[in-house]
């Protein structure tokens, strides 16, 4: 199966990346908002941090969480043969947000036991971080479930887990082939951004015009696997439910 699913996520991929790049590049934007605030700032990495910049945190995540649903509802859209516009999925996921909401935390709730672990050391943080990420299978799917088949939130967690369960090493393999290919063109991109960047020099690397350029460029970077993420993740859940038909 995780041979199939990637391939039937490349032409999606293809297809959606005109009205999912938009909203991915502000998507990733927002993302990336309150940390260069931090860095401004001169804030250490942690939880101490001012109101203001918690209200900017909250006000980035619910923006990028809006956008990536948009994402997923175009290519959900364009999966079963019709095509929804960037205006009409962002609607939809604005009226959709606490749902949203309902469905993401719990997965996010998942990796926050290892990663505060990863504060007091690794060996103890790795492996309950890793039994996060495991469990974190079980619900991968939830969003696309809620979204496509209008399911409350506990329905949706539920619907993801039934369709993984049985199935756990090929959602595995999806996943880390797909992090891996994400990973390459990171790297390979980096790469170039920062060849870029030597050949534009040191004056230009910190001018304000410099440094604004090279923030929405990294985030028209990481946009790219953001939207083939999507795909990728519309074309298990749509395999699976295919396998669970038979």
């Amino acid at each position: 199966m995780p041979r199939e699913v990637l391939g039937a996520a490349w032409p999606l991929f293809q297809v959606s990346l005109p009205g999912c790049l938009p909203l991915a590049v502000l998507g990733v934007a927002a993302g990336a908002t309150p940390g260069a605030e931090a860095v401004t700032l001169g804030e250490e990495r942690g939880f101490l941090h001012s109101g203001e910049w918690w209200g900017l945190y909250a006000a980035s995540t619910v923006l990028m969480l809006i956008c990536y649903a948009g994402i997923l509802r175009q290519q959900l859209a364009r999966a079963r043969g019709t095509r929804l516009g960037v205006l009409d999925s962002l609607r939809r996921s604005l009226a959709g947000l606490l749902p949203t909401l309902g469905v993401v935390l719990p997965c996010v709730a998942l990796l926050l036991p290892g990663l505060a672990l990863m504060y007091t050391g690794w060996k103890l943080g790795v492996p309950v971080l890793l039994a996060g990420m495991a469990a974190l299978m079980y619900l991968l799917f939830s969003w696309p479930a809620q979204i496509e088949e209008r399911l409350g939130v506990l329905a949706a967690l539920r619907r993801s887990a039934t369709l993984v369960r049985g199935r756990f090493l090929a959602v595995a393999a999806i996943v880390a082939a797909t992090l891996a290919a994400v990973l390459v063109f990171v790297l390979l991109t980096g790469i170039l951004m920062a060849v870029v960047m030597n050949l534009a020099g040191q004056d230009a690397q910190s001018s304000h015009a410099g440094l604004t350029f090279s923030r929405w460029l990294m985030a028209g970077v990481l946009s790219l696997p953001v939207v083939y993420w999507g795909a990728v993740s519309v074309s298990a859940w749509r395999a699976l439910l295919a396998v669970a038909a038979k």
